[in-house]
């Protein structure tokens, strides 16, 4: 799916990002992600720093979930998709290359690639709840 550009401006606005992974029994898991970026128009990056119970649920289960939202506006999305872990090759480096820029001397231990399947409005009000199309 495509993520609108309101969606992208909300996402790159928002410092700590709720990422939530399930495993194998179903169990969740919430982490708070800093390093993020929109790879392109339907792929996020999520950079795995100190990552442990994420990357063993990913193993398991690639379906993750992720929000965020200005506490200001009320503004508020939920995305849904579909994530592969990546430890090295393209992906890995488009990450390491990302983080590199704003932290030179930092080597991810790994790069989540979410491709994005749904896209949700959280906003309060009448929309809650609606799928973005």
């Amino acid at each position: 799916m495509k993520i609108p550009d309101k969606v992208k401006l909300l996402f790159n606005r928002t410092s700590l990002i709720p990422f939530g992974t399930v495993d194998k029994t179903g169990m969740p898991n919430i982490n708070v992600v800093f390093w993020k970026t929109i790879l392109n128009d339907e792929t996020i990056l999520l950079i795995d720093n100190y990552m442990s119970t994420t990357k063993k649920n990913l193993s398991e289960n690639n379906k993750v979930c992720l929000s965020f939202w200005d506490a200001t506006t009320e503004e508020a999305y939920k995305i849904k998709g579909t994530a592969t872990y990546y430890s090295e090759g393209a992906t890995y480096e488009e990450g390491k290359k990302f983080i590199q820029l704003k932290k030179p001397d930092r080597i991810p231990k790994g790069v989540i690639e979410i491709k994005v399947d749904e896209i949700y409005i959280i906003t309060p009000g009448p929309d809650a709840g609606k799928k973005l199309s």
